[in-house]
Parts: C-alpha cells; structure tokens; sequence
C-alpha cells in the first residue's frame, strides 16, 4: 500500500486556537490520535493523521531526495526548519505493534521498508532515528543493503550501540537518560528510588510508580516521566547490530555521562565500518537533545552537510523530484 499524500492531512495553523480543535477533533472515533507538527512554506502547522497512515511529510518542499526520519521527536521539527526549505523530511510513522508484547524490530523495519521503496524505488537512501528508533532506521539500512540498495547517510540521534551498553541494563540506560529529572528530588529520595529500581526490573513492574507501595512522595510530573519501559525500547536494548559499512553520522550528548555512555562514538566504533562521524550537543538530558538554539543550529547544520556529501556524490539525484 502506497503512503497517503500529505495533501489527505488537515493542517491547523499552529497559534490560531488549533490545540483546541485538535483535542475536539481527538474526541471522535473516526480519528486516530496521531498529531504532528509539521511545516508548510516554513510555517509550523499541526498536522491530524488519518488511520494507517504510513508516512508523514514534515518538510514536503525541495526536488532534493529525501532524509527518512523513524517518528520524530521532541523539537526535531526546529532541526528539520533549519536544515532549509528545499530539504525533505519524511516521518515514517503508522506501525501499530509497538506496543504489543509480540513487537520485534525486524518487522517494523519491514514494514517501514516497504514504506521507502514504494516513494522512493531507488538509492541512495538517507535515514535516521532517535533513540530507540535510532535502532529501528539501523536495521532498515542493513535490509536496503542486504536488497541491493545503496544507503547514502545513516543518522543515529543520541542512540548508543545497545549491545555496547549492555552491561548497564535497564537501571542505567533509566538513569543516563532521565538525569535532569532526577537532578530534581531530593536527595534523601534518591537511595529510595534507586533501590526499587533495582526490585523493579526483574518483572519491568516498576515499584515507584504510582499506585505501588513504597509511599514516595514525588511530584506525578515526575513519576510520570519514569513510565513502564515499552516492548519497543526492551527490544532496542536487545538488539545486537551487524557491521555497517556505510556513511554513518552519531549525534550525542556529550555533558554528564558516565561510565560507558563516556564513550567517544556510544560504541558504534565496534561495527560501523565505514566513515562514521559525530556531532556532539551540549544537552545533559536525553529528551532535550534538540531543545536548545544551539543544539539545533548545530545539528541542522552537520546534517545539512552531510546530506550534501551524498548529492555531490551522486549529482543525478538533485533533479529527482
């Protein structure tokens, strides 16, 4: 099934009241709730995506090829304005099974793959994630390659090789990234949360969420930041990448790591093969790597540079509507 033209969105001009549409039109059963920010003539408008819905465009405009994103994430959308108006960006969104206990990676990298050839039938390809779907467009590289496909540029933002970070488990991989919050307990709460942490990942029952039995007294906004880890994120963990030979570019945090997460390229030094450069934002939290100006001017501008090494690379497909 070929994506849905973006023409099909309904697009609320972001600032005229739309956030209370998009909550009324929410309330309806023949919407799904799936809203995007997106970007029309470099203007943020929100975007309501239609049930099985497998891609959206973020920037539609420009004849150059486009960079795939796995989702998006918060305040990407600023990095897609600043990367310029004649860049695409597609979102690859509409896999429903990521929260299903039966979710594996291989079968949303399928399906995404499937998403790509029917808009793009040939290379070079260009994609990325964040995250845990840093994983997922990891894996959709390997299997454009494994058909034949050249893959121009794999971007991965703040993903460490999971197989890398193995030894951290979920306690760590919690703490690294949620390091912000947890700089605002208290710290006579802290030993409390970590121990049952530690109780907690045997059966990935957290016992500090509310409802559980240890009576903690933080804030919900922060309890909430700290919810059940999702089949997709426990897969990601799993996962252990095959050697990549391909261009490759790393954005990371590089304030307030510790042990492994130290590391200068996340562990990717062990598989990536091929030219792998890193980008590195002066976020401490995880969530916020694209939050500051700072933080998304710079990574506009290296992921901007690097799309531009694969078109002088393969000039033809500039003219490539």
């Amino acid at each position: 099934m070929a994506p849905r033209s973006s023409r099909e969105f309904v697009d609320l001009n972001v600032g005229t009241g739309s956030h209370r549409i998009v909550e009324e039109l929410a309330r309806t059963k023949s919407m799904r709730r799936k809203f995007y920010t997106i970007l029309r003539e470099n203007a943020k408008s929100l975007a309501i995506v239609p049930e099985n819905t497998q891609m959206v465009a973020l920037q539609p405009a420009g004849e150059r090829p486009p960079f795939f994103m796995v989702d998006s994430y918060p305040y990407f959308i600023e990095v897609v304005r600043l990367t310029g108006t004649d860049q695409p960006v597609l979102s690859l969104i509409g896999y429903e099974e990521t929260r299903s206990e039966s979710y594996n990676i291989p079968d949303e990298a399928n399906a995404h793959l499937k998403t790509i050839l029917a808009h793009q039938p040939h290379g070079p390809y260009m994609l990325g994630g964040c995250s845990a779907s840093g994983i997922v467009a990891y894996e959709i590289a390997q299997r454009l390659r494994a058909l034949g496909h050249e893959v121009g540029l794999l971007v991965l933002f703040d993903t460490p090789n999971p197989y890398f970070m193995r030894e951290y488990s979920d306690f760590w991989m919690s703490v690294t990234s949620y390091r912000t919050d947890l700089s605002k307990m208290r710290w006579s709460e802290v030993p409390g949360w970590m121990a049952e942490k530690f109780r907690g990942l045997k059966d990935r029952k957290p016992r500090w969420l509310p409802g559980t039995s240890n009576g903690s007294t933080r804030t919900p906004s922060i309890m909430d930041q700290f919810g059940p880890t999702s089949p997709r994120v426990i897969a990601a963990r799993r996962y252990r990448p095959a050697p990549y030979s391909g261009r490759f570019l790393l954005v990371k945090r590089e304030r307030d790591l510790v042990g492994r997460y130290r590391n200068p390229n996340f562990g990717w030094g062990n598989v990536v093969q091929g030219v792998m450069e890193v980008c590195k934002v002066s976020a401490a939290d995880h969530l916020e790597i694209f939050r500051s100006e700072v933080d998304r001017s710079t990574v506009a501008q290296r992921l901007r540079r690097s799309i531009d090494a694969v078109i002088e690379h393969h000039p033809a497909v500039c003219l490539r509507a």
